[in-house]
């Protein structure tokens, strides 16, 4: 009886101990305890006894973001910023908690803050040219990498990350520099042959682009982005069937708007009306308020002689983006071979070329858009809606 009695009394003296525990002291044993959700429980506790304590939220953000739980995490750093305003680790943080939550323009307000108040700490321009990179920032991006670094040359690391920011900046020469570094240090990746890709295609070398992102491919069969940029390389040679085959490919990995979009441009080359309408049809599926497939739809139904469908579809195309002058043109189109309509045909002409549509040779060749205003491409009348 007295044992039990002895025991009780301890519990309850334990009990006291940790109640009568500050929030400071809650922090620090906080800090010891290596489980983020160990963490999470004394932290709030901690916050429970001192709703001030900025480092307790901070901490309790750092566990929150170490069990993946993002959204509690930014709201603790949030906390912090109000509580230490002028503290440049509190955006620096949240910065970066930003980032990985894949919200890189409030990562870069966040980062630009902490620089205003510590412009001498040069983690924060790293953490910044990462946020710049991905919002394709990449002069900023750059300028920032240039603060970090200063007079030391990048390591084979950071040398790695800066390739694709050259890339982005059209920098080649720096670009291949780097790729150089990167070979002399042994690395024969996949990522490195892409990049040397993305510069051929840049300087349009494309039988080298195409080599470059092949050996990407041989060494990794999955690498959309080497897909991707091989088939619009072979597109842009004239190898349609293999572009086709390259986008198919690319499909089955992103099964993405854009590259079934993509993939009814090669079609529609080939004379493939038919496939090149099923996929603008899937793009319009996966993006419906995208209005880029719709002009491709519609002018592709022109070619089938479906003259309604192609109709509403330039319609909506012109409903969901009316800066586009394309739509304009086709739909002109449409009204002159399929009804004889003059009034709308010029109405709709005048349209595109008061949206800076400039290429009026192609009006006249039949291999573009010529087809469409035959005899009346012949008239002063037409002329004068082009050149007034």
């Amino acid at each position: 009886m007295i044992q039990k009695y002895l025991l009780l009394l301890l519990f309850s003296f334990i009990s006291l101990s940790a109640s009568a525990e500050t929030g400071l002291q809650l922090l620090n044993r906080a800090k010891q305890q290596t489980d983020p959700a160990a963490q999470i429980k004394l932290l709030n506790k901690a916050i429970s006894k001192a709703p001030k304590l900025a480092d307790a939220y901070h901490y309790r953000a750092d566990a929150y973001l170490a069990s993946g739980k993002i959204n509690q995490a930014l709201a603790d750093y949030s906390k912090t910023v109000s509580l230490r305003p002028k503290d440049p680790f509190r955006y620096y943080a949240r910065g970066l908690a930003y980032m990985q939550a894949g919200r890189a323009s409030l990562a870069q307000t966040d980062l630009t803050k902490a620089i205003s108040l510590k412009p001498a700490h040069r983690d924060f321009y790293l953490a910044r040219a990462r946020a710049n990179t991905a919002l394709n920032k990449y002069e900023l991006a750059l300028a920032d990498y240039k603060k970090y670094l200063g007079k030391r040359t990048p390591s084979v690391t950071l040398g790695r990350e800066l390739i694709p920011v050259y890339l982005g900046a059209y920098r080649y020469p720096a670009a291949e520099k780097l790729i150089s570094a990167q070979q002399a240090a042994g690395n024969d990746s996949a990522d490195l042959h892409y990049w040397q890709g993305r510069i051929f295609s840049g300087q349009g070398r494309l039988d080298e682009a195409v080599s470059a992102y092949s050996k990407a491919i041989n060494r990794d069969e999955a690498y959309a982005s080497a897909y991707r940029y091989r088939a619009g390389a072979f597109k842009d040679m004239g190898d349609f069937e293999a572009s086709l085959a390259d986008y198919t490919t690319l499909l089955k990995l992103q099964p993405e708007a854009i590259f079934f979009n993509r993939r009814g441009l090669v079609y529609e080359e080939m004379k493939d009306f038919k496939h090149a309408a099923e996929d603008y049809s899937r793009a319009i599926e996966l993006s419906p308020k995208w209005a880029i497939p719709y002009n491709n739809r519609g002018f592709v139904k022109m070619q089938l002689k479906d003259w309604n469908g192609a109709k509403t579809d330039l319609e909506t195309a012109i409903r969901l983006d009316g800066t586009s002058p394309t739509p304009y043109v086709n739909l002109a189109g449409v009204y002159w071979i399929a009804k004889k309509d003059r009034k709308n045909m010029f109405d709709n002409l005048d349209k595109a070329v008061r949206r800076n549509f400039k290429n009026f040779d192609s009006l006249y060749d039949e291999d573009q858009k010529g087809w469409m205003f035959k005899n009346i491409n012949k008239t002063a009348e037409f002329r004068a809606v082009l050149y007034k």
